[in-house]
């Protein structure tokens, strides 16, 4: 097992259709969900409940960790990389429209009907956006091995 390179890890988070969003609640435990990641330019995107447990843990606490995760059956090859910075969700409605647009290539979907819904009332985005402040990762790779996706 091994740190990862910068260029590993975004090969990691480039290959994973799911990620885990963690956040804080008021009480200070733990809170977490899964979505489909896409990217608007540097900043990590999602698509997610408006008004839901990570948007209410945000009002007390912006800071989150994504985890991106990808293994074989066996567990044999495995990676794990973090990242951690502030979340937000955004307001704008040409944003919205171009994430709904970004999601749908990575689905391979028409999500134009619900891009149009939520221009329209962009005050109750569903567009969450990190800029993560850093980065880490780890793999199965030994300290002198090329890590090979799985």
């Amino acid at each position: 097992m091994r740190r990862m390179t910068q260029e590993e890890m975004r090969l990691v988070i480039g290959r994973c259709r799911w990620a885990t969003i963690c956040s804080v609640c008021e009480d200070g435990s733990p809170y977490a969900i899964e979505a489909t990641p896409f990217f608007m330019g540097d900043a990590h995107c999602f698509m997610i409940n408006p008004r839901g447990g990570t948007w209410r843990n945000l009002r007390g606490n912006p800071q989150v960790l994504l985890k991106y995760t990808l293994a074989t059956e066996d567990l044999s090859v495995w990676a794990g990389v973090s990242c951690r910075g502030p979340g937000e969700f955004v307001h704008d409605a040409n944003a919205l429209c171009e994430g709904w647009g970004l999601l749908g290539k990575v689905m391979g979907a028409d999500y134009s009907q619900a891009a149009e819904k939520f221009a329209r009332c962009a005050d109750r985005s569903p567009l969450f956006r990190v800029l993560a402040a850093e980065t880490t990762g780890r793999c199965s790779a030994s300290k002198d091995e090329d890590f090979v996706l799985p």
